[in-house]
C-alpha cells in the first residue's frame, strides 16, 4: 500500500506549505481518504490522483479543518467527470460521525451536483465501519469534542487492517490514550499534533510500553510548523529512534 499525506496542517490560518487534513490510502489501485480539509483536492489532482475514483471518504469529526475541503473535493470531481465526459462515475460514500455533516453535505449538494455520480452519507459509531477486499476501517471515538450528553460521540480515530498490518489514523483527540488498546498493536501511528506536541506523545507511548512501532505525526501544530528541526530532534531524542513528520505530497510506501 501507499500512503499519500493531502494535508497536514492542524486547524491553523492558511499557511503557505500546507492544507488542513487529508490522507489517502492506495490499495490495489483503490483510494480510501480520511478526512478532507481544505485544499485537498487540488493537492490530490496534481499529484495525480484520479478523483473521479475516489469511492470511500471517513470522516473523524465535523471540525473546519477536517471537512472544509469537502465542497471543493466534490465540486472538482463532478467538473472532472463532465469535463473528461465520464458517463457512469458510480457512486461516493462518506461515512460520516454525526447529522451535522449530513446536513452540511446535502448543502453542498443543493448548490449544484452531478447526476452521474451517487453520494451516501452513512452515520458510524464505534466498531467496524467498513469492509472491503482490501481494507477494514474500524472507529473508536475520541473526547476531542467532549462526553455528549446523549452518548452519541461526534470525533473518531480509525484502525485500519490492510495487508497484514495495523494502521491508527488518529483524528483529534484529548489524549493518545483516547484510542486505548488499539496501540498496544500498532504498526503505524498516524498521530495529530494540533493540541499536542510529539516529544510528549512519544515519551507517553513508551513510559507506557505500548508497542507502537512507527510513528508518523500529520496533522502538525505550532511546535512543528514554528520549529520543525527542533521539533523532530525532540519528538526522536523521546522516542529513541526516527519519527517521521508528514508534509503535504508525501507518498510513504508501507
Amino acid at each position: 500500500m501507499r500512503i499519500h499525506t493531502i494535508g497536514t496542517c492542524a486547524g491553523t490560518e492558511p499557511m503557505p506549505t500546507r492544507q488542513h487534513a487529508c490522507c489517502m490510502f492506495e490499495i490495489n489501485n483503490k483510494y480510501y481518504t480520511f478526512d478532507a480539509g481544505n485544499g485537498c483536492s487540488r493537492t490530490a489532482w496534481f499529484k495525480g490522483i484520479p478523483l473521479p475514483e475516489l469511492e470511500h471518504i471517513f470522516i473523524s469529526h465535523p471540525h473546519r479543518d477536517h471537512i472544509g475541503g469537502l465542497p471543493a473535493l466534490l465540486w472538482d470531481i463532478r467538473k472532472i467527470v463532465y469535463r473528461e465526459d465520464i458517463q457512469h462515475a458510480g457512486k461516493i460514500t462518506i461515512h460520516i460521525p454525526s447529522l451535522k455533516v449530513q446536513n452540511f453535505i446535502e448543502a453542498i449538494k443543493e448548490v449544484e451536483w452531478c447526476d452521474r455520480i451517487k453520494i451516501q452519507t452513512p452515520l458510524y459509531s464505534d466498531g467496524v465501519i467498513f469492509k472491503d477486499e482490501n481494507i477494514t476501517v474500524e472507529a473508536r471515538h475520541s473526547f476531542h469534542m467532549g462526553i455528549p450528553d446523549d452518548g452519541k460521540f461526534s470525533a473518531y480515530s480509525f484502525r485500519i487492517l490492510a495487508e497484514g498490518k495495523k494502521i491508527v489514523y488518529s483524528g483529534d483527540v484529548r489524549s493518545y490514550t483516547d484510542m486505548g488498546n488499539w496501540l498496544n498493536d500498532c504498526d503505524l501511528l498516524l498521530m495529530e499534533t494540533g493540541h499536542h506536541n510529539a516529544s510528549t506523545v512519544c515519551a507517553g507511548i513508551r513510559a507506557d510500553n505500548l508497542n507502537v512501532r512507527e510513528i508518523m505525526f500529520v496533522h502538525s501544530g505550532r511546535e512543528i510548523l514554528n520549529d520543525y528541526d527542533g521539533a523532530k530532534q525532540r519528538a526522536e531524542q523521546a522516542w529513541e529512534k526516527p519519527v517521521i513528520i508528514a508534509e503535504d505530497g508525501l507518498t510513504y510506501p508501507f
